[in-house]
C-alpha cells in the first residue's frame, strides 16, 4: 500500500515541477533529482548533499507550492521505508538512517538559504512551507526505541539543538519537536497533514483518549469552499451582539503551530471528553463531600447540595451549560421587567384635550374631522 502512495506522491511532484512556477522544469532534470536524492539517502556524503541542495535551490526553494508538494513527497517516502513484509537488504542502509538523512538534507538547505543568500525570502518560504510536515518527518525518524537505539536519538537531539541555535525555528517550536521525538519513540509515527497509509498499530497501542494529542497545521483544507469548512473557522469572525453578516471571502482555515498540543488545551479537551461520557452515561460527574448526584424532573444528571437540595451543577438535556441557561433566563427577566414598566407609564395627552373649553365649535369639528370619511360628509366644503 505504501508503494502505491509513493507512486502517487512522485507523480504529484513531477506534475508540480512541470507546471510553470515560474518556469517549467525539464523532465531530464526531474530524473536527475531522483537519482541524486537516492544516492543521498544511501550515502549521506557532503558531495551528495551539495548536489541535491543545488538542485533544490534552482527548482524548488523559490516556490512555496513546490516546497509543499516536495514535503508531501518526503513524508510519503519516509513512511515507505521499513514497510512490513519487505525485508531490508544488507547493501542498503536501514530505514532509520534514511529517515535521518532526509533531515540532514533539510538542515543543509536551511543553512544555505538563511546564511548564504542575499535575501531571506527563500528561507522564509522554505521554513514556512515545510513546517506543517516537519512533525511527521521527525516522528518517522524518531519512531524507534530510545533504549535500543540511543545513538540514533542523540543524533536527532543534536540536530534539533542546531535548529534552535541557528534560529531555523523558534525555541518553543523546537521544544515541541522534542516532545514529538519522545512520543514517537513510545507510540510510533504521528500523522498530522497527509492521508498516507494507516496508523492502526498506534491506534491499537494507544486507543481513544490515551493517544498523544497533536495539533494539525490547519483546521480544514485551503481548497475547500467556505461553506464546507469546519464551523470553528467562523468563530473568529463572529462579533458578539452584532447582526453584521460574515464575509465569505474572509473565512479561511485556521492556522496552527503543528506539533504536540499545549498542556492547557489538552486539559480542556480531556474535560470536554469527560463531559461527553457523562452525557451518554459512560461516566459520572465528580462531586464534593457535601454534594450528591441526582436526577431532576427532565431526567438530567445534576449535583445537589446535601443540606438545601439546591442544584449546584449539571448538564442540560440539549448540552448547554447550566450557567449559560441561567444567564439567558436572567436576561429574559430583565427584558420582561422593562417591557412592563413601559406599559404602566401614562399615555401622552391628545392635542384636543389641551384646547380651551370655550372653543366648543372647534373641538366638535376636530372630533368629527378625526373620524375619517364620516367627517368629510358632514363638514361643509
Amino acid at each position: 500500500m505504501a508503494s502505491h502512495h509513493l507512486a502517487i506522491a512522485k507523480a504529484s511532484l513531477s506534475a508540480a515541477l512541470l507546471r510553470p512556477d515560474p518556469t517549467s522544469v525539464p523532465r531530464d532534470e526531474i530524473t536527475t533529482f531522483h537519482t541524486a536524492f537516492d544516492r543521498t539517502l544511501s550515502h549521506c556524503s557532503p558531495a551528495n548533499i551539495q548536489t541535491c541542495k543545488l538542485w533544490l535551490l534552482n527548482y524548488i526553494v523559490s516556490s512555496s507550492n513546490r516546497v509543499g508538494v516536495w514535503a508531501k513527497y518526503l513524508v510519503t517516502l519516509s513512511s515507505s521505508f521499513g514497510e512490513e513484509g519487505k525485508p531490508e537488504s544488507r547493501t542498503t542502509p536501514p530505514a532509520k538512517r534514511k529517515r535521518l538523512h532526509i533531515l540532514y538534507q533539510l538542515n543543509d538547505v536551511f543553512h544555505h538559504t538563511k546564511y548564504h543568500l542575499d535575501s531571506t525570502a527563500a528561507f522564509s518560504t522554505l521554513s514556512g512551507s515545510l513546517q506543517p510536515y516537519i512533525v511527521e518527518l521527525l516522528s518517522y525518524a524518531a519512531s524507534y526505541d530510545q533504549e535500543k537505539y540511543p545513538k540514533h536519538h542523540r543524533r536527532l537531539d543534536t540536530l534539533l539543538g542546531i535548529w534552535e541555535e541557528q534560529g531555523y525555528y523558534s525555541s518553543d517550536y523546537v521544544n515541541k519537536l522534542r516532545e514529538v521525538v519522545k512520543n514517537s519513540a513510545l507510540s510510533g509515527p504521528v500523522k498530522t497533514s497527509t492521508d498516507i497509509g494507516t496508523s492502526s498499530a498506534v491506534a491499537n497501542k494507544f486507543p481513544g483518549k490515551d493517544m498523544p494529542f497533536m495539533m494539525p497545521s490547519t483546521h480544514g483544507d485551503s481548497s475547500t469552499p467556505y461553506y464546507d469548512l469546519p464551523a470553528g473557522n467562523m468563530v473568529p469572525h463572529i462579533i458578539p451582539n452584532s447582526t453584521v453578516a460574515l464575509r465569505p471571502d474572509s473565512i479561511k482555515p485556521l492556522q496552527f503551530l503543528a506539533g504536540p498540543a499545549d498542556d492547557k488545551l489538552v486539559t480542556a479537551l480531556k474535560s470536554f471528553l469527560k463531559d461527553v461520557d457523562q452525557i451518554y452515561g459512560t461516566g459520572k460527574p465528580e462531586r464534593q463531600e457535601d454534594e450528591v448526584i441526582d436526577i431532576d424532573e427532565l431526567g438530567q444528571t445534576v449535583l445537589r447540595d446535601v443540606n438545601t437540595g439546591e442544584i449546584l451543577d449539571g448538564d442540560t438535556y440539549y448540552g448547554w451549560s447550566r450557567s449559560f441557561c441561567q444567564q439567558m433566563k436572567n436576561r429574559n427577566v430583565r427584558t420582561d421587567s422593562r417591557s412592563r414598566s413601559r406599559s404602566r407609564s401614562p399615555r401622552k395627552r391628545r392635542y384636543s384635550d389641551s384646547l380651551p373649553s370655550d372653543d366648543s365649535r372647534w373641538i366638535s369639528r376636530e372630533i368629527i374631522f378625526s373620524s375619517g370619511t364620516v367627517a368629510s360628509a358632514i363638514l361643509p366644503p
